[in-house]
């Protein structure tokens, strides 16, 4: 049984096997270095067992088994031809795991299948992001032992992973022997693809180091600092591929032990890494002074993403749990890699950067914590030699970046689908990201030294990309965000998005006195003139060109599901408006291209009608456009779906890892829906504030180096402004005002 405590903590009161792979992604604590799945300390089985680092990623044997068994899988999905050679894929590695602590009372290994237990509670506290456990076994025997684990992955020191352990006989005084180690035996995607190069034991210190052995060759080192109460160390343990040392506790009425490991890897620095982990730990401090300064800087980091809401705990503590998650899925410090689908929670999706990124889950860090979301753009810099390979490769100009990125920032799409070498929108929703970056922070040498020439070499792909009818500049063959649609000409999302990305360059070159070459600039003026954008004389945006002929029904055939491919059903898309997620809607919602508004509704409501919601990512794009359009029994749907989408388990796979970008649309939902929050092109913030269900709501962002709290109570808005930046604000489209320290306004 699982859910929240009375402290609103995401807990476990009830121990059942069949929960472990679902509560092992939910009990993940991490870092944005690091994330190390809920399984035990005293075993970790397959499925649940994980513990990632950002960036570390080599090449293993993938095994897929998708099948055609209808037309539209036959000629619009699958390419079995590409399916017949596929084999070998990028992908996160799962580490060695260094939470291994095995407790033995007597002769009875603590395991939680064994005996019975009497207590059990489990925790994660999101205002800490400390995770503790605490239970009461009994062995089969009557002796009964309370055991505490409590741990936390390092705000303070991102390279630090700390644990502490108690152990406390009840109604016994039998020896009590551990064993705190690290097992190796670890796999990723089934199979070994690590090399131990060294293991040291000095005293209870240990070292290892290994690597990874296919394609990358990363190297990783742990450093184990135990702090054990009085007693005997027996020795090395080594037992079917976990190692540490083992330990006998003398008489005592209860034990406590400390473990403190510190990760680096080759990624991180071009040291030799054993050395710098031999130099680390003789300086690691005790659990208690780590545990202070990681909830001191932790509170800081998270205090801007704490949406507090009144009136409604469950989603109060819920959006709370969905911030934690998200909190902890983006490197706060450095530019090694991007911010993945699942963040650090679990080996699917690979580690690969999508366009999830750039529009849902980067603009949680961007009024929340710029400097991360600067540090996700500078991964995308980093990328961008790659990206002008691919271009030239496929015969474009310019750059062209990968939909599925990875080390190199070359395509890591599974070969076999077809449908993402179709997603080039992800060329235009990196520039937007880039824009949207500089609309909310000025942060003008960003743009000057990185963010414009990632934006030129994009839209220099484009002005090789586009085609003219004679008229108009068009997109074809394309797959728009909704992947159930390929092949489609003048995608409205990549359009629309497109021609916001021209529109913006080109005011930008001049307030940035950016120089590009005068040909070259013409020509983006024409495309940025001519470029078509979809909409019907009522005010409806088609999808793609043909979508309103298309049936409003799904012929279905054949027996399978694919579930892997989010299809709800075996179906027949190409012929029909059945959608996998928000397409249209995303230009009213998650992008803020400055599109009219006047149609939103009518759009909103019909192309809800079509989605089929086999994408996470449709809850937070629908909870924004219903509190916009003040369905607001249909919003609270939506973003309860938003923060417990693992939670409920919706889509059945949450034991793969959570769904990162929805989790990151809470907050957004929040901020772009009850709260309207948009800037103007003068830089004019403007809210368009909903009245909710909600008895208030509070919440905070960045503008520009000013830090601005939003809070809606009593039908009353108040604006707060922390800081010295000139602030412009325009509420429900009243007149511009400058901000000075606060204002409140009647809704």
């Amino acid at each position: 049984m699982y859910g929240l405590d009375k402290n609103k903590n995401f807990s476990e009161t009830i121990y059942d096997i069949a929960d472990e792979p679902v509560l092992a992604t939910l009990f993940t604590t991490g870092n944005g270095y690091m994330g190390v799945r809920g399984s035990f300390e005293e075993f970790g089985s397959q499925r649940v067992q994980g513990a990632f680092v950002r960036g570390f990623i080599d090449e293993i044997i993938e095994v897929t088994e998708p099948f055609t068994d209808n037309e539209y899988m036959k000629k619009y999905y699958l390419d079995e031809n590409k399916l017949k050679t596929f084999e070998k894929q990028d992908s996160c590695v799962n580490m060695h795991d260094f939470l291994a602590f095995k407790i033995t009372v007597g002769e009875k290994t603590f395991f939680p299948w064994e005996g019975r237990v009497v207590k059990w509670h489990r925790f994660i506290d999101p205002m800490t992001a400390v995770y503790t456990r605490t239970l009461i076994w009994d062995d089969g025997e009557g002796n009964k032992t309370e055991l505490t684990f409590e741990r936390f992955a390092s705000f303070a020191d991102e390279h630090l992973y700390c644990q502490k352990i108690k152990v406390r006989p009840l109604n016994h005084s039998l020896p009590v022997k551990v064993m705190s180690g690290i097992d190796t035996s670890i796999k990723t995607g089934g199979q070994f693809i690590t090399k131990t190069d060294l293991l040291e034991l000095e005293g209870t210190d240990i070292l290892h180091r290994y690597h990874a052995v296919n394609k990358y060759g990363f190297a990783a080192c742990y450093g184990i600092k135990n702090a054990f109460p009085t007693g005997t160390v027996l020795g090395k343990y080594d037992d079917n591929g976990t190692v540490g040392v083992e330990f006998l506790c003398d008489s005592a009425k209860s034990y406590t032990f400390e473990k403190i490991t510190y990760i680096v890897t080759d990624r991180d620095t071009d040291k030799d890494i054993t050395a710098c982990t031999r130099e680390r730990l003789s300086t690691v401090l005790a659990y208690a002074d780590l545990k202070r300064a990681h909830i001191s800087a932790y509170k800081a980091y998270f205090a801007m993403m704490d949406v507090k809401i009144e009136g409604d705990d469950e989603i109060d503590a819920y959006l709370r749990f969905a911030s934690y998650h998200t909190a902890i899925s983006a490197s706060m410090n450095d530019s090694v890699h991007g911010i993945s689908a699942k963040g650090l929670t679990g080996e699917r999706y690979n580690q690969f950067v999508w366009w999830d990124c750039e529009i849902h889950q980067m603009p949680f860090f961007l009024l929340t914590a710029p400097e991360t979301a600067k540090h996700a753009l500078m991964y995308r810099y980093r990328m961008l030699p790659q990206a002008k390979k691919n271009a030239r490769e496929k015969g474009y100009d310019g750059a062209m970046f990968a939909f599925c990125s990875s080390v190199d920032g070359d395509e890591r799409v599974w070969q076999y689908a077809r449908h993402p070498f179709m997603q080039i929108h992800i060329n235009s929703d990196i520039p937007y990201g880039i824009i949207n970056y500089y609309r909310y922070t000025g942060d003008r040498e960003f743009m000057v030294n990185y963010g414009m020439e990632m934006i030129l070499e994009c839209l220099k792909f484009w002005v090789s990309r586009v085609s003219f009818n004679g008229e108009k500049y068009e997109i074809r063959e394309v797959t728009g965000t909704d992947e159930h649609h390929p092949y489609v000409d003048n995608d409205a999302y990549t359009n629309y998005c497109v021609k916001f990305v021209f529109d913006r360059f080109l005011a930008l070159c001049n307030e940035l006195s950016y120089e590009v070459d005068s040909a070259l600039l013409e020509k983006m003026r024409d495309i940025s003139a001519k470029l078509y954008l979809p909409m019907c004389e009522n005010g409806m945006i088609p999808q793609f060109d043909g979508y309103f002929n298309l049936s409003r029904s799904l012929e279905e055939q054949g027996k399978g599901t694919l579930k892997q491919f989010q299809m709800k059903k075996s179906g027949l898309y190409h012929k029909s408006q059945i959608i996998k997620q928000p397409d249209v809607i995303l230009l009213y919602t998650m992008v803020d291209v400055g599109i009219d508004r006047s149609h939103f509704a009518e759009n909103w409501d019909y192309y809800e009608n079509m989605c089929e919601v086999s994408s996470s990512l449709t809850f937070p794009v629908h909870a924004i456009a219903s509190v916009q359009n003040r369905q607001l029994l249909s919003f609270r749907k939506n973003l309860l779906n938003t923060v417990k989408m693992d939670v409920d388990d919706i889509h059945g796979v949450a034991w793969q890892g959570v769904h990162s970008g929805c989790l990151a649309g809470g907050y957004l939902a929040v901020i772009y829906g009850i709260f309207g929050l948009s800037v103007e092109e003068d830089g004019v913030l403007s809210l368009n504030p909903v009245r909710t269900l909600f008895d208030g709501v509070t919440a905070h962002f960045f503008y520009k180096g000013v830090k601005l709290t939003l809070s809606m109570k009593n039908g009353e808005l108040t604006v707060t402004k922390k800081g010295s930046g000139n602030v412009k604000l325009r509420i429900a489209g009243g007149e511009a005002v400058a901000l000075k320290k606060s204002l409140s306004c009647k809704m």
